[in-house]
């Protein structure tokens, strides 16, 4: 299934993400993907938001490569490939020990092959700068699972 929604400022986007984060059932993997200043962080705390996360706690792991969260109903893993790019080649195994455990927030995930890990819940949401206005994005969500999000 393929939903495309425009989210006309960072309050929409933030907001999708909520709409997102209610539907998880606590083993997902979603990727994101998006150049930089495409909301994906912004998006990962609307998420961990729905999760029962304060959003002001929720920031990107550029140097950590992943934080760890404990939500309301399930544990949140975020998971930031920027600083290691295109040189993962596709294998960051330790994504897998994660799995199962708690729903997994991948940023810049084009660097990730989703078919290297092992699940089959996969999200996959790519952010794209809008040509309305600064503030706006298209979102691409791909995904097999039953998603209920109303296009705005």
């Amino acid at each position: 299934m393929t939903i495309k929604l425009h989210s006309h400022s960072p309050a929409d986007t933030f907001h999708i993400g909520e709409k997102i984060g209610r539907q998880l059932k606590g083993d997902e993997i979603i990727f994101l993907q998006g150049d930089l200043g495409t909301g994906k962080t912004l998006l990962a705390k609307g998420i961990a938001s729905a999760l029962g996360i304060k959003p002001e706690e929720v920031v990107s792991p550029s140097f950590t490569l992943i934080n760890e969260y404990s939500a309301e109903t399930y544990r949140l893993f975020h998971v930031d490939l920027y600083r290691l790019g295109p040189s993962i080649e596709n294998n960051l195994p330790e994504i897998d020990d994660y799995i199962g455990e708690g729903v997994i927030v991948v940023e810049w995930a084009q660097f990730l092959s989703p078919a290297s890990l092992k699940s089959n819940r996969n999200i996959k949401i790519t952010l794209l700068l809008s040509e309305e206005n600064e503030n706006s994005r298209i979102l691409e969500i791909n995904t097999n699972l039953k998603l209920k999000i109303p296009s705005n």
